[in-house]
């Protein structure tokens, strides 16, 4: 696979010469008086006052092509970030802060997906920037969007063709910023319920995990039919994951899946053609099951 180099607007900034995190090790980084912390080797964090333009590449062919992936800026910060010549992915309160995800390289894939490179996190005040996170030149993945979380924080997904997440972002009670492994759980519904780390599990793995947690596999209508039509359908329901509900033909197989619990409905997305294809993604829809 061809990798966007990441962070190439950002390489010649003199904080990047300053000792980082590796092999997953915490370090601290003063931004004024905001502690910054990562205990994730794949993505660091360090202070940044000043947001350099975006690389030529963020204006070339391939942004009109990914622009599915981007957002109009709503945000002081956010638009500031697009007033620099940056794609924002991503915008998100937490705490105090207002976080910004922002692109500089796209690369078109094929069903509509894209690879997306020179990214980052940048983590403002008003529109005044503290820090930026980023992922580090040699790194295999590259950071794509910030998605909230519940409770002061945000998820970093990465930019790779299919996103999956990378880390935590969570900001403590003194106001610091740490970047974290993936929770075990994460919170949805006002903390009503949660939702264990089944990312890149296989769906039966998984829905063990989910009905643990509360999650119990909903069979809906009409499913004899789809079974009848979707031979991959049928071969999940018959390997004992009777939720599945399709599956695509083509592209990188994705396959749905429902479930529910006191709070809501969870609908679970695989990836891939073996027997058990693995969890790429999920979606909680809170109130009553209809």
């Amino acid at each position: 696979m061809t990798r966007i180099p990441a962070l190439a607007a950002l390489l010649t900034l003199p904080f990047l010469a300053a000792p980082a995190a590796g092999q997953g090790a915490a370090t601290g980084a003063p931004a004024g008086t905001l502690r910054l912390q990562s205990t994730v080797a794949a993505v660091r964090i360090a202070p940044l006052q000043r947001l350099p333009r975006a690389p030529a590449s963020a204006a070339g062919p391939g942004r009109t092509a990914c622009g599915h992936q981007l957002e109009e800026a709503r945000t002081p910060a956010g638009r500031e970030v697009a007033l620099a010549g940056w794609g924002v992915t991503g915008e998100v309160a937490i705490g105090p802060y207002q976080a910004v995800s922002f692109v500089g390289a796209f690369q078109r894939g094929t069903s509509g997906t894209c690879l997306l490179g020179d990214a980052n996190i940048g983590i403002f005040r008003g529109t005044e920037l503290l820090a930026v996170a980023y992922a580090p030149p040699n790194a295999s993945r590259t950071i794509g969007r910030a998605v909230a979380l519940e409770r002061d924080g945000l998820r970093i997904w990465d930019g790779d063709y299919l996103n999956q997440p990378l880390a935590d972002l969570r900001i403590g009670a003194d106001g610091s910023v740490t970047v974290q492994p993936l929770a075990a759980q994460e919170a949805v519904c006002d903390g009503a319920a949660s939702i264990p780390n089944i990312y890149g599990r296989p769906i039966n793995e998984a829905r063990s995990l989910l009905q643990r947690s509360g999650w119990a596999p909903a069979v809906s209508p009409g499913r004899a039919e789809r079974e009848r039509l979707d031979g991959r359908v049928a071969d999940l329901v018959r390997r004992g994951v009777p939720e599945v509900e399709d599956c695509s033909g083509t592209g990188m197989g994705f396959c749905g899946y429902t479930y529910r619990g006191a709070a809501g409905t969870l609908s679970v997305t695989t990836v891939g053609e073996g027997d058990f294809p693995t969890v790429a993604g999920y979606s909680a829809r809170c109130g009553a099951p209809g």
